[in-house]
């Protein structure tokens, strides 16, 4: 019965008008860091009506009514720094490690122009209510309008191109609507380049403030004019501007001549007091992404593990190329491996981790807003599924519950200066909320324990929201199989699954019976399975696989997916 009505509730939700009565919530005020009990929430046509105590609001007739008794009502988290040209897999970075021979940058840029809808929907599953895309390109400013309004698109704010001092080799050669830079060269040119990203609707404009040579500080200062000419051309526009800047002289330098936003912390020294009061005399945010570089270590040393909770949520082409690294070039990957894993890379790294920490939580002590982002995109953060693990990150910088999940909500809204439209329960905002099973200041976990998510006013149920194909159900289990994960192995098969050998031979039925005869995939070290080639035909999935465990020789073998319902129904299996 539970279920019949759940399924009910999506159906009266699942309208632009949708109109909602949240009885007995608790509500989690951001701006405070408190809980109120007890109240009333309704929402009418997106925004929030009224929170209250008291129902002293007319209730308009067919309103769906929620008994929020025991819940919890917080904003709808934002990632406040992604980029969907990029995919996280291995082959979004071509400038980090150039994968273009076994597959065409084009093609990446295609995937991910043909994917940002699945993306967003990952995004939302977990809460995400917006995202802001800090450096893109044309085309996806055009994305952002054919999807934005979407009920399953979280709020999207985006930029157009970088505007750069450097544009790295592997990007040149791309059209103008995909390339994700402009180089900087003059300040008329500059600012014509300002006014083109105005023309086409960007929410704010993004600099990536690289600096070369060995005077940081000359080579900075050299580049600042131009820096200057963006931020002023943008105000005159009201536009906000966000900067890349890792180096101290970069990032001071960029605050100094007006940079609302810098979208990373400064890593190359513990920020001064005079820098922290620079921040906080000109209302600067700052989006710390502490997770990121840690990421790309990690992939390109073929070390990176996914939980089971990022195998469920991550887009599975993407975990699956990271997972499967050091291919599609095992010779320039074992390159990498080396490199990456070597022991002056990883003492290197904890050092510049532990700067980047240091400067957050100094920061966020002083007042500075802080902002929860993961520069999600690039080789090893996900989209959507990286989210969390910023979020633990956040918290060993001693940062609590409460405090982060200010910085993941009305701090980021604060960052583009739209804190009076959403990032907090109140009236007059944009009904982006998420119901939580527990209390999100006792513990990060809890928030993961949605019961709905509303986006724009609508409310879904979060197992609702992704729409997986039949090739991703069968990509889910296998990079499960490969991560030696049994629980996200069992996840895409349905409770009843048959698996047979080919072509009738019952070998099993149900998902516990897979369980048990599965267990194996946890206890054989270096089990591999490869597919050397994968045949699709609407809901029939067909992988040739290489599977590989400890010094033994391969194993060759077919796999057929039958997939119904949304799950792997049957399997055959044929050697």
């Amino acid at each position: 019965m539970r279920f019949i009505c759940l399924a009910l509730f999506v159906l009266l939700c699942g309208t632009a008008n949708a109109q909602l009565l949240f009885k007995n919530v608790s509500v989690v005020d951001v701006e405070k860091k408190e809980i109120n009990r007890g109240l009333y929430v309704l929402v009418i046509d997106g925004r929030i009506k009224l929170v209250s105590h008291e129902l002293n609001s007319d209730i308009p007739p067919g309103t769906t009514s929620i008994d929020g008794t025991g819940k919890f009502l917080i904003p709808g988290l934002a990632d406040g720094h992604v980029h969907f040209f990029q995919d996280g897999g291995i082959h979004a970075r071509p400038d980090v490690i150039d994968l273009r021979k076994s597959r065409p940058y084009s093609e990446e840029i295609q995937w991910t122009n043909q994917n940002m809808e699945d993306q967003l929907r990952r995004y939302l599953a977990a809460g995400i209510t917006s995202v802001i895309d800090v450096g893109s390109n044309f085309k996806f400013l055009l994305l952002r309008d054919s999807l934005q309004f979407k009920p399953m698109s979280p709020m999207i704010r985006i930029t157009g191109p970088l505007l750069t001092t450097y544009i790295p080799p592997a990007f040149q050669d791309l059209n103008e609507e995909n390339i994700p830079f402009t180089l900087m060269t003059n300040e008329e040119e500059v600012r014509q380049s300002v006014q083109e990203q105005v023309k086409r609707k960007a929410d704010f404009i993004k600099i990536w403030f690289i600096i070369t040579g060995k005077d940081k500080e000359a080579d900075a200062r050299k580049k600042l004019p131009l820096v200057k000419a963006v931020i002023e051309e943008a105000h005159k526009y009201q536009l906000r501007v966000a900067v890349h800047a890792t180096e101290r002289i970069a990032a001071q330098l960029a605050v100094e001549s007006g940079a609302d936003y810098l979208v990373h912390s400064v890593e190359d020294e513990v920020v001064s007091d005079e820098f922290v009061k620079l921040l906080k005399k000109n209302n600067t945010a700052l989006c710390p992404t502490l997770v990121v570089m840690a990421n790309y270590i990690s992939s390109l040393s073929d070390s990176y593990r996914f939980s089971t909770a990022e195998l469920n949520l991550a887009n599975p082409a993407t975990a699956g190329s990271i997972i499967d690294f050091p291919f599609p070039d095992t010779a320039l990957g074992n390159v990498y491996i080396k490199a990456m894993g070597s022991k002056e890379e990883i003492i290197q790294e904890s050092k510049t981790d532990s700067i980047r920490r240091r400067n957050m939580k100094k920061l966020f002590d002083a007042g500075v807003t802080i902002v929860t982002g993961t520069d999600a995109g690039n080789i090893g953060t996900q989209h959507a599924s990286s989210y969390f693990a910023e979020l633990e990150a956040m918290q060993r910088a001693r940062l609590i519950p409460a405090e982060i999940l200010q910085a993941s909500t009305i701090n980021v809204a604060r960052a583009l200066g739209q804190e009076k439209e959403w990032g907090s329960i109140a009236t007059g905002k944009i009904a982006n909320m998420v119901l939580l099973k527990r209390n999100p200041f006792d513990d990060l976990y809890n928030w993961r324990t949605i019961e709905l998510v509303i986006n724009k006013g609508v409310a879904f149920a979060p197992d609702t929201i992704i729409q997986s194909t039949p090739e991703q159900l069968v990509q889910m289990q296998l990079n499960a199989y490969n991560a030696h994960d049994l629980e996200a192995f069992l996840v895409p098969y349905a409770e009843d699954v048959e698996l047979y050998e080919y072509p009738s031979k019952l070998l099993s039925k149900g998902k516990e019976q897979m369980r048990k005869d599965y267990i194996f995939i946890t206890q054989t070290p270096k089990l591999y399975c490869r597919i050397q080639k994968r045949e699709i035909k609407d809901n029939t999935i067909t992988d040739h696989e290489e599977v590989t465990f400890g010094g033994a020789k391969p194993v060759y073998a077919t796999a057929t997916y039958i997939i119904e319902n949304g799950k792997i129904s049957k399997v055959y299996f044929k050697q």
